[in-house]
């Protein structure tokens, strides 16, 4: 917890924390600009907040850059840092003397801070667990009917996932969230394979045509071993995997081949083809046209024709090089074909005919394979979709209906005469907090007040921080109550609150007993008045 900050800006030099409820005390008039609510924004700063540096940039214009010592302690150990406001990225790790030991970045600082208060079992960092119910002045997170946003435009998928993940309900749904993924990118790889050819891409329709012509072709295969030299031939060893493969590379060679021989036999015609100008035709009908710019241009023509010859005599050697690279590796493929079958004359066309039947297979086969495969990813990624919904739409049914009985509770204790609770409506993308019967401003911000006191309950939050504004049109009995809710606690609380001889006996001497400050318009925060450039 935190236990004391310090800073020579503090007209008291130290200020000093306790376990449960801690209190800012403003005066009995209501005084503004004291204070409360600079005390309230730079606890926040000391728990890794930043809106202290850029809400007070008048106390910061007219005290200068300042520095905070503070310390927590978590099992009998203490923990010193400064942080300084010209520097707030660095936290220094520090002593009891004052020593800037070790600098953390904020983000390291606050990680820390997470493992001390054991929070480590969530996905939450500590600023996105603290910063929404540290309901300070200035902070913009103090929106009734958005208690779980900590800025207005935050995404209402992110608030809500946040609480998830602050309840620790979040395992199931990032488990299944990733098995979608690995779904949905196997999906992909699939498309973009079959998008560029890599794989074959099918119908429903064509999977079962492919399955009526593979049994066609099995029959037509199992003909072919019933004929007249079926007893002298093994046609597994014959029809073998590596005959196949050879039978596909060889087509796949003679494809190259064809497209080879079409641009050699282009080139030839390139290079052979008549590239005179013709301008001996163009002086007989046109004798007054300037014959020296004719034979310069003509000139240029040779030039370019002589660079073009060389380069298409260069191409179709280097065509005619694969042309030959492709026969050789052709007439290695035809040997090896002749070395695994050796068949005579007769059962040649036996041979051929097995093998293109079996080729034909393989590739109806393989186009199936993928098929299911697609379909298999396609149809799991659907039902991981709509499990993954189900689960969420379980989780947050089930911490709306904790947080709903408990906003109950809290508002049948504090509200003597029973009246309607506020009521959180979740969904995993929205959410609504509706305020039933009296809308004012004073029950509004109950309402808030009840949300967080619900939250902090059910969760390891592990502080709140409520200014003075949330109280200030709350009917008084009801603040009273507040106020033993919040002297219940053994985790921190941090208030600011004023005019308090208005509220009951009891409330004001545990208010006293609480607070950790005293404020007024004659004793500020600060030793030097930031409202008055001449103090």
């Amino acid at each position: 917890m935190l236990t004391r900050i310090e800073s020579k800006i503090f007209l008291e030099g130290s200020i000093r924390f306790h376990k449960g409820l801690n209190v800012v005390l403003g005066d009995d008039e209501g005084s503004n600009s004291i204070g409360k609510s600079t005390l309230l924004m730079i606890i926040d700063f000391v728990f890794g907040g930043n809106t202290y540096t850029s809400h007070n940039k008048d106390m910061i214009d007219k005290l200068g850059h300042h520095e905070f010592l503070y310390a927590f302690r978590f099992h009998n150990e203490d923990y010193y840092f400064i942080r300084d406001t010209k520097e707030p990225k660095f936290i220094y790790e520090s002593n009891n003397s004052g020593e800037k030991l070790n600098p953390l970045k904020d983000i390291d600082f606050t990680r820390k801070l997470k493992e001390l208060y054991k929070l480590e079992d969530n996905y939450l960092t500590f600023r996105s667990i603290v910063s929404t119910f540290s309901r300070v002045w200035g902070k913009t997170n103090d929106d009734i009917k958005k208690p779980l946003h900590s800025f207005p435009n935050q995404k209402f998928t992110e608030t809500v996932t946040n609480l998830i993940k602050l309840f620790n309900c979040y395992d199931p749904i990032k488990k299944q969230d990733t098995e979608l993924k690995t779904l949905n990118i196997k999906n992909k790889v699939l498309n973009k394979a079959s998008k560029f050819e890599l794989i074959p891409r099918i119908t429903k329709r064509k999977y079962q045509q492919n399955i009526k012509r593979i049994q066609n072709l099995i029959n037509e295969r199992e003909k072919i071993k019933e004929k007249s030299y079926a007893p002298k031939m093994n046609f597994d060893e014959v029809v073998s995997d590596e005959l196949i493969e050879i039978r596909e590379e060889k087509n796949k060679l003679l494809d190259e081949k064809d497209y080879l021989m079409s641009r050699f036999n282009r080139t030839n015609k390139s290079i052979n083809k008549n590239t005179d100008a013709g301008f001996d035709s163009l002086l007989e009908f046109f004798p007054e046209v300037n014959s020296q710019k004719l034979d310069e241009i003509e000139s240029f023509h040779e030039g370019i024709s002589s660079i073009l010859t060389e380069e298409l005599k260069k191409a179709k050697k280097e065509l005619r090089n694969q042309l030959k690279e492709i026969n050789k590796q052709i007439n290695n493929l035809n040997k090896k074909q002749n070395q695994l079958i050796n068949p005579d004359e007769e059962m040649n066309v036996f041979v051929e005919k097995l093998i293109e039947y079996t080729t034909e297979i393989k590739k109806l086969q393989e186009e199936n394979e993928y098929y299911k495969q697609t379909h298999e990813i396609r149809t799991s990624a659907k039902e991981s979709k709509e499990h993954l919904e189900e689960t969420k739409t379980e989780i947050v049914n089930d911490i709306s209906a904790k947080i709903n009985t408990q906003i109950k509770e809290i508002n049948d204790t504090i509200h003597y005469d029973k009246r309607t609770a506020p009521k959180l409506n979740l969904s995993y993308n929205r959410y609504d907090y509706k305020i039933f019967d009296n809308t004012g401003t004073g029950k509004a911000y109950t309402n808030l007040i009840l949300f967080d006191l619900a939250i902090f309950l059910l969760t390891k939050l592990p502080f709140i921080i409520h200014d003075s504004f949330l109280f200030k049109n709350i009917e008084k009995e009801t603040v009273d109550q507040i106020i033993k809710y919040y002297n219940s606690f053994n985790k921190q609380i941090f208030i600011a609150i004023d005019l308090i001889n208005v509220y009951s006996n009891e409330t004001q001497e545990v208010l006293q007993k609480k607070k950790i400050i005293q404020l007024s318009k004659d004793k500020l925060l600060t030793r030097k008045d930031w409202r008055d450039t001449n103090k």
